[in-house]
């Protein structure tokens, strides 16, 4: 599995770190950890660190992404802060998942570097 989801208390927050080839499946894993750990610690940030990873996921499954967090009863004040891959792979993709994300009136951001992601989930909103 080239990918690992975990709630890290010290930071209040879920973080997401995905490597090499990441799958539709392994998008629609990610987030049913992600929504399961974000309801079970109560927090509303979470970290999704994509540096290194090469996502295939389609734009039809990252377009259903706000609808299946809305209707798995996950927190409406969420703020999820995704790092983009440093080879750019796919870059479009990224662009178009923050876009859904806002129309949905989600409150996500792409960051070039985890530090500037965490600073920024840190904040109060």
């Amino acid at each position: 599995m080239p990918w690992t989801v975990e709630y890290l208390p010290d930071k209040n927050l879920v973080a997401v770190i995905a490597t090499g080839m990441i799958t539709n499946e392994d998008v629609e894993a990610q987030l049913a950890e992600t929504i399961r750990l974000l309801k079970q610690n109560k927090t509303t940030c979470i970290l999704a660190d994509y540096s290194d990873a090469l996502s295939e996921a389609s734009l039809a499954i990252l377009y259903g992404l706000p609808d299946y967090f809305t209707i798995s009863r996950a927190p409406w004040n969420v703020r999820a802060a995704l790092v983009i891959p440093r080879a750019r792979y796919r870059i479009e993709t990224y662009y178009f998942f923050e876009l859904v994300c806002k129309n949905s009136c989600y409150n996500v951001r792409l960051f070039d570097r985890a530090e500037a992601a965490e600073d920024w989930l840190q904040q109060v909103p």
